[in-house]
């Protein structure tokens, strides 16, 4: 009996390390994959992935089903960490002051999260979780602009539409990065079109 107790605690140790090295390994991959988008590499392929977590490539699919697997939960993680770029800030006041704040802390927020945006609107025609996960982060970002203008619930559908546009990643994207137009300019027109539609 003494001989079994003393087998079991042995094999404890030996999975635990098994269970750290794997989930070392899994955030390794995670890692790597949020990385490559950060730099610009919008859907990482499996071998990139894998030489930049440096792990073998049959690692990765041991660890999770799929790309898609790896990027809906990279996807989390970005949401987690990022989320407070559009959260906060003093949201009393006159509308103006309330206006320049709201579209700054928008604007810099997109500017931060601008490569993981673009890498989940690649990839969210073909992957319906990733789809849901857009639509449901649009809609936070819509609770925000809510809270930023109250007087926004009083305005007419196509109005609402069109708040909703200008504050839109989509908006922001066109003007700062097809059109070159600065951060501080993108700024300055946003502000001055969402003033005159709340106004």
């Amino acid at each position: 009996m003494a001989q079994s107790l003393s087998s079991k605690s042995a094999e404890q140790p030996t999975k635990d390390g098994r269970l750290l090295r794997s989930e070392r390994s899994r955030r390794l991959i995670i890692d790597a994959m949020i990385e490559l988008i950060g730099e610009g590499f919008l859907i990482p392929t499996a071998q990139q992935t894998a030489l930049r977590a440096d792990v073998g490539i049959r690692s990765v699919f041991r660890h999770f089903d799929d790309m898609d697997d790896i990027f809906e939960t990279a996807n989390a993680l970005i949401f987690a960490e990022k989320k407070t770029l559009f959260t906060g800030g003093d949201r009393l006041g006159a509308i103006d002051k309330r206006v320049i704040k709201a579209t700054e802390q928008f604007s810099g927020g997109y500017a931060a999260i601008q490569n993981f945006m673009l890498s989940g609107k690649i990839r969210m025609w073909n992957t319906p979780v990733i789809a849901a996960n857009y639509t449901l982060n649009q809609a936070r970002l819509k609770k925000e602009l809510d809270d930023w203008f109250p007087e926004i619930q009083s305005m007419s559908h196509l109005d609402k539409a069109y708040v909703y546009s200008l504050m839109s990643f989509d908006f922001w994207y066109q003007l700062h990065e097809t059109q070159a137009v600065s951060q501080d300019d993108c700024i300055k027109l946003v502000s001055k079109r969402l003033q005159m539609v709340l106004c």
